[in-house]
């Protein structure tokens, strides 16, 4: 029988995952397992304080912020901006034609899938919300 152990956060008793043995610290819960994550990334970031000095200054001084690197590219660029002004111009005026042509409820655009019945049906009625079409559905008996 696996031994319990106690999570050094929430302090509940546990078993761990026989797979694990002993390097399974935390009892799993998502608060510990953030708590556990935190800590270790602190204790890493103590014994390694230089890591994030290294090529940071130099990049950002050659590159700057990402706004400043954008303007740049943007200025050094232009045929970038031609084409992303057309694509954009082409997606907004897309979505205008499809937000001006509602379906209308005698579209032949409305797809009717009944299981694998088959059979004459007709609609008896259409309502819609925001998000979805509602169709009620007779069926015809021949």
């Amino acid at each position: 029988m696996p031994k319990q152990k106690r999570c050094p956060y929430c302090r509940r008793l546990f078993l761990p995952d026989s797979r694990l043995k002993e390097r399974q610290t935390t009892c799993g819960r998502q608060e510990c397992r953030r708590q556990k994550k935190r800590q270790s990334n602190e204790e890493w970031r103590s014994c390694h304080s230089d890591y994030f000095r290294g090529m940071y200054p130099q990049q950002k001084e050659a590159y700057g912020t990402r706004a400043e690197y954008r303007k740049r590219y943007r200025e050094e660029h232009p045929e970038y901006v031609q084409r992303n002004t057309a694509c954009v111009k082409k997606y907004r005026s897309r979505r205008r034609e499809r937000a001006a042509k509602p379906v209308s409820s005698t579209s032949c655009d409305l797809r009717l899938s009944i299981w694998n019945q088959t059979g004459n049906v007709s609609i008896t009625h259409v309502s819609s919300t925001s998000r979805d079409i509602f169709v009620t559905v007779s069926r015809n008996e021949a």
